[in-house]
């Protein structure tokens, strides 16, 4: 074969080699073509992302699955827990003086008191007293005017004479009977008529001269006297009033000595008899403790209620107290001079138990206790076994306490004691 000049023989290639000089093979032998190989290769590099992306997101859930385990582990295992608390929750048990009985309400009232009540009819002319004046036996209150009682004691005096003067008549009459009887000329009928005329003229004069001296003795003291000594409660009388016999004047109360009358259940009839100790506040001195012992108990109960009433006589020689005042407080049935004490708030019901929390350390114990006296009103109880004077206990609600715990008490106060 001729070349032109200028130009290189060219090889053959494959293609058209295996074309030219072998046999037909099947397309899956070929050789791809241009065409596509270049897809093959679009294809491999778009391909690659999501294979990363599908790794990554397996090795995450793997991941994910192994720390749900660790974590599930993890929750399985207790985590130490700390308390907070207030200083106001830490009490210290301290050493007190309990005492525990049956509650009461009363009132006080002078222990004698006398109604001064009118004893004649009469225009009052003065008077001399005023209420809460002292006065002493024998004393003047007030006085009539004595020409009421003038009058009444002429009018009493005449009447005697009348009465001496029918008497007489009587007497007469009935000696003049006795001789006409002697000398038959009267029937027995005669002389028991005029026997009996003679006693009723009698009658007629002892009454007259009784009412005669009673006159007499009220012209003589016009004052109305003071029955005791005391002090004056009420005066219910004005000068110039016209009074009649069995007014109520004045009211005179000893107040040396009051009496307060008080009420109970009835159930307490076996724990209160005379001399039982009661200890008592009265609303007028707040703060200050009254006390007595019962005096003595009403043999019935009150009617409806059926409530027990006792007495106790309470001294007062200063005067500093008054009647009608109400009090409040209990008998007392049991006491202890030197208790452990803690407030009842302390005390916690777990189950059948009686517990409290002691802070020891800055860790809660748990301590299981019995109960002794409890003083509901002074809101303290005796504390039996496992607690001493000076212990810090906790009181409240303090959610997640249990024995064990650590306790943070929050600055503040000291611990208060019970």
């Amino acid at each position: 074969m001729k070349r032109r000049p200028g130009t290189t023989p060219s090889s053959p290639s494959p293609a058209s080699s295996a074309t030219a000089g072998s046999p037909c093979l099947p397309r899956s032998c070929r050789p791809p073509a241009t065409d596509e190989v270049h897809a093959m290769k679009l294809k491999t590099t778009l391909s690659r992302p999501f294979a990363w992306l599908a790794g990554t997101l397996l090795i995450a859930l793997f991941a994910g699955i192994g720390g749900c385990g660790q974590r599930g582990a993890e929750s399985a295992t207790p985590i130490a827990q700390t308390v907070l608390v207030s200083p106001g929750d830490v009490v210290l048990a301290h050493t007190a003086a309990l005492e525990a009985g049956t509650a009461f309400t009363g009132e006080l009232q002078p222990a004698q008191i006398t109604n001064v009540k009118c004893r004649f009819d009469g225009d009052i002319d003065r008077v001399l007293v005023r209420e809460g004046q002292s006065v002493r036996r024998g004393q003047a209150l007030a006085t009539f005017r004595p020409r009421d009682v003038e009058d009444r004691l002429r009018a009493a005096e005449a009447q005697v004479l009348a009465a001496t003067a029918a008497l007489r008549a009587a007497e007469n009459g009935e000696a003049r009977a006795r001789r006409l009887f002697a000398a038959g000329a009267a029937a027995p009928s005669d002389l028991e008529a005029a026997e009996a005329q003679r006693s009723a003229a009698q009658a007629g004069l002892d009454q007259a001269e009784a009412m005669r001296n009673t006159a007499r003795e009220d012209a003589e003291s016009l004052d109305v006297p003071s029955p005791i000594k005391g002090r004056v409660s009420q005066v219910a009388i004005h000068a110039g009033d016209r009074t009649l016999i069995g007014d109520p004047l004045f009211q005179i109360v000893d107040t040396d000595t009051l009496e307060l009358s008080a009420t109970l259940p009835s159930e307490a009839l076996a724990r209160v008899r005379p001399g039982t100790p009661i200890r008592f506040h009265i609303d007028a001195f707040p703060g200050e403790v009254f006390r007595g012992e019962v005096s003595r108990l009403n043999p019935t109960t009150e009617p409806g209620t059926r409530q027990l009433r006792i007495y106790t006589r309470l001294a007062n020689p200063d005067g500093r107290l008054v009647g009608g005042l109400f009090a409040s407080g209990r008998v007392v049935n049991e006491s202890r001079p030197a208790a452990t004490a803690a407030p009842i708030a302390a005390v916690r019901k777990e189950g059948s138990e009686q517990v409290v929390y002691r802070l020891r350390g800055g860790v809660a114990e748990r301590v299981a206790v019995a109960l002794g006296i409890v003083d509901e009103e002074a809101g303290i109880c005796e504390l039996l076994g496992g607690v001493a004077p000076g212990d810090s206990l906790l009181t409240g609600i303090l959610p997640g306490l249990r024995g064990g715990v650590r306790v943070t008490v929050l600055a503040g106060a000291a611990p208060a004691q019970g």
